[in-house]
């Protein structure tokens, strides 16, 4: 553990380093240059302004009665502290590693024009282009971090949806439903931000509501103050939930196995409380005129190193055969795991990823460094007419910030292909 400590801790020297050499090739030209001593001074007292808040944080933290789940909230101000730092570094890191390349070929280009008097020598352009945009990119991702944590985290977005769905059963046609995921209520030192999602949810249509999973960070207390906000919601058909990986209990440590089971059967009493069916490994039936829609629900099932507590064949019953189910499963990873090869499940409502809760999402392109570990990682999937959405999350977690990925409230409309 030290030892990993301390490689990390050199790694951010270095980065350190390497910027402020960089900074200084840039203050030597350019329109930054009459600012040259203001500028190196800030880069280091960030740097000195992190470590020292860090400390004096870290100390009221431990030193405080705040319960667990407040303590556990407040680290997270020390990750945005640090990536509103460390990020704008790395952006310029990239721009001065450019810059010294082409600054090595032209270097090369010079010696071997030196070697013929018949070559030309090649002159290097002085004016740092590559660095100027380097530093104004930067100063932007400083703006945009400040942005997702002052403002992004809180800017809740209704997504409409529609899936069209061979098996679905003629009554339910239009049936819309609201789908929400990963509210991490322990994260939210107030509860206005998410009064005000649990109103828009109230102010949209729907006919029924499905949860899947990570109500809480890790403690069932988290969720209690809002069992009232949830219980004025009562959509016609229900609201149905699953648990996740946090709900689970197991990123805390519990002095006995006895509390960490108590704690879960909170969670389930709070959820009751609210309002949801909660499905663990089960299965209800939904009922419009002649037909039926089962709603399934399994436990976390995550690839290593998430723990597999659901089981789909328990979830489905001896109505594994029914046409027209809808699981939730809080996992994505399931779905191409279990779901496509075991089932014809028609529609899987997932979350857990956060879309790593920052990346690039427009109508026409999407992406975020999560998706180097998730395949399925935000939005609609379909394979062989099994569809999957994933719902990029209500809450955050670690890092107290939305950077492009805002928080989700998607409405899906059945409609029959």
């Amino acid at each position: 553990m030290i030892l990993r400590f301390a490689i990390i801790i050199l790694i951010l020297l270095a980065i350190d380093l390497y910027g402020w050499y960089g900074l200084k090739k840039l203050l030597q030209h350019g329109p930054f240059s009459s600012r040259r001593r203001q500028i190196l001074r800030a880069y280091w007292f960030m740097d000195v302004g992190f470590i020292i808040f860090s400390i004096i944080w870290v100390i009221i933290i431990r030193t405080s009665s705040w319960p667990d789940y407040v303590m556990y909230r407040n680290y997270f101000y020390i990750t945005g502290a640090f990536v509103l730092i460390f990020l704008p570094k790395l952006v310029f890191l990239i721009f001065n590693s450019i810059d010294d390349g082409k600054r090595l070929i032209f270097a090369l280009i010079r010696y071997l024009s030196a070697l013929s008097d018949k070559t030309p020598r090649v002159r290097l352009n002085t004016y740092p282009v590559i660095l100027t945009t380097g530093f104004v990119l930067s100063l932007f991702m400083f703006v945009w971090v400040l942005y997702g944590v002052g403002y992004g985290r809180f800017h809740f977005q209704v997504k409409e949806v529609t899936v069209e769905l061979e098996s679905l059963p003629e009554s339910f046609e239009g049936m819309r439903i609201i789908h929400i995921t990963d509210t991490h209520f322990g994260s939210f030192a107030r509860k206005r931000p998410v009064e005000r999602a649990l109103k828009k949810i109230r102010s949209i249509p729907h006919d029924m509501l499905l949860f899947t999973g990570d109500m809480v960070n890790n403690e069932a207390v988290e969720a209690e103050r809002f069992i009232e906000s949830f219980q004025k919601i009562q959509p016609p058909h229900g609201m149905y939930s699953v648990l996740g990986n946090h709900d689970m209990g197991d990123y805390r440590r519990w002095y006995t196995i006895e509390e960490k089971e108590a704690n879960l059967e909170q969670l389930e009493e709070i959820q009751h409380a609210m309002g949801f069916t909660l499905l663990r490994n089960q299965h209800e039936f939904i009922v419009r005129k002649n037909d039926s829609l089962m709603i399934a629900g399994v436990d976390n099932w995550g690839l290593p190193p998430f723990a597999q507590y659901g089981d789909l064949d328990e979830a489905l019953g001896e109505a594994n055969d029914f046409p027209h189910i809808i699981l939730l499963s809080h996992d994505p990873s399931h779905w191409r795991e279990q779901v496509i090869p075991q089932t014809r499940i028609m529609l899987t409502l997932s979350g857990h990823t956060h879309g790593m809760q920052s990346g690039i999402n427009t109508p026409w392109f999407q992406w975020s460094p999560v998706a180097l570990k998730y395949d399925e990682w935000s939005g609609l999937y379909n394979e062989s007419e099994q569809f999957l959405y994933v719902n990029r999350g209500l809450g955050y977690l670690g890092f107290p910030g939305r950077l492009g990925m805002r928080p989700e409230i998607t409405v899906i409309t059945l409609r029959s292909s």
